[in-house]
């Protein structure tokens, strides 16, 4: 049996060993203390960096894709091709298969910084500047760029002429006349071009047709987008939404794609009526007609206004009484998208072009009317309404003999 003092001794080492392991630890560094929460911390650090070089190989790879993301803002809508690009566009198999005779093949498209599709000749002192405006039959985009109709267009001017001109493609794909416009103010005028054509038909006629006006709700159509997101948000919500877009937007937008892809069905992201189809719609022509109307007149003012020579071209199509057995199928796909039956379609189509006419003849402005010019065929069309090769290279020949007696009087 132990004495006291001994178990005194004993008790009192016990406490000095402590104290002594105590200074140790106190002494080594913080991550050797802490390994668990050192652990954490470095899953943490790398998870960080591996997010935020995920978001720039997605940002580099999204720009060179044409995927612009969007930033909380109010601004006119301003449609237009992406500045400064050089891609390839592959037609989609359903479009293929669709189509008559439209090859699925890569076809090159060029912009300049200004985004027009390339090429033109680009002059120091050009004797004389045309630039077309449209949608996707203007831009022709699934037609080689040297058959392009308005780059022939200006190498016959030119040959015709002895004139140096440059002939400027300014189609883009869903473009009406109020976006031909926006882009008529905003990016033609600077030019200081001599003559402005512009063909415009059938999307005017979808646009009015679904959303009843130029002046939609619709995102992608609306004159002015208005970006509100972040003003609905309140608290963690709103600090974490902005943390999102600020940090990761491109992450986070594939991995909804990706997400939706998996776990349910991905709309058309180029579908910008995707909310109103199968809708009953309403087909309220005179209004439909006053509104197209006066957008022409707005286009010939303007051009006026700024000393520049307005021009008006009716639409081609293929849309007649008695259809090829693809353009059928299209308008009855239309129609029952729609509700709108194939013989009002076919009305309304040519009461635009009409229309076209009209208002060139009430403004003394040269209207070329390629909608009786170009052969309502596949061997030019290679659906409903847009050209293929052969009809590009048709309709440059039609425009220049039209132009001709207004650029070389």
């Amino acid at each position: 049996m132990l004495k006291p003092v001994e178990i005194l001794a004993l008790s009192d080492s016990g406490v000095d060993e402590d104290m002594e392991e105590n200074q140790k630890s106190r002494g080594q560094p913080w991550f050797e203390r802490n390994p668990k929460k050192t652990l954490l911390l470095t899953l943490l650090i790398l998870l960080l960096g591996a997010t935020y070089a995920a978001e720039k190989i997605l940002a580099h790879l999204n720009y060179r894709h044409k995927m612009v993301l969007f930033t909380e803002r109010r601004y006119i809508n301003l449609r237009e091709c992406l500045p400064s690009i050089d891609v390839v566009e592959v037609p989609q198999t359903k479009t293929v298969r669709e189509s008559d005779g439209l090859v699925q093949k890569e076809y090159r498209v060029r912009t300049d910084a200004n985004g027009f599709i390339l090429p033109y000749h680009q002059y120091d002192r050009p004797d004389l500047t045309l630039v077309f405006l449209g949608g996707s039959t203007t831009a022709s985009i699934y037609v080689e760029e040297e058959n392009r109709f308005p780059y022939l267009v200006g190498n016959l001017l030119e040959q015709m002429t002895g004139k140096k001109i440059t002939s400027i493609n300014g189609g883009v794909s869903g473009s009406n006349t109020l976006n031909s416009i926006d882009v008529l103010l905003n990016k033609v005028i600077p030019l200081k071009p001599n003559i402005v054509i512009m063909m415009e038909n059938i999307n005017d006629l979808i646009c009015l047709a679904y959303d009843q006006t130029y002046w939609s709700r619709n995102p992608s159509r609306g004159a002015i987008v208005e970006f509100t997101f972040y003003k609905n948000l309140r608290g963690w919500r709103a600090l974490t939404t902005l943390a999102r877009d600020l940090y990761i937007p491109n992450l986070h937008v594939a991995t909804r794609v990706l997400s939706k892809k998996i776990f349910g069905k991905v709309k058309d992201p180029d579908d910008e009526f995707a909310h109103v189809r199968g809708k009953k719609v309403e087909l309220h022509q005179a209004q439909l007609i006053e509104e197209f109307t006066l957008n022409l007149q707005t286009f010939i003012n303007i051009c006026r206004a700024r000393k520049i020579n307005p021009v008006l071209m009716t639409q081609f199509s293929r849309v007649k009484a008695d259809p090829d057995e693809k353009v059928r199928l299209a308008l009855q796909r239309f129609a029952a998208d729609t509700k709108i039956p194939m013989a009002a379609f076919l009305d309304i189509y040519g009461r635009f072009n009409q229309a076209i006419v009209e208002v060139g003849r009430a403004n003394h402005t040269l209207v070329i009317d390629l909608a009786r010019e170009i052969p309502q065929e596949k061997r030019y069309m290679y659906d409903v309404v847009h050209l293929n090769a052969a009809g590009s290279r048709l309709a440059a020949r039609v425009i220049s003999e039209k132009l001709k007696p207004v650029v070389a009087p």
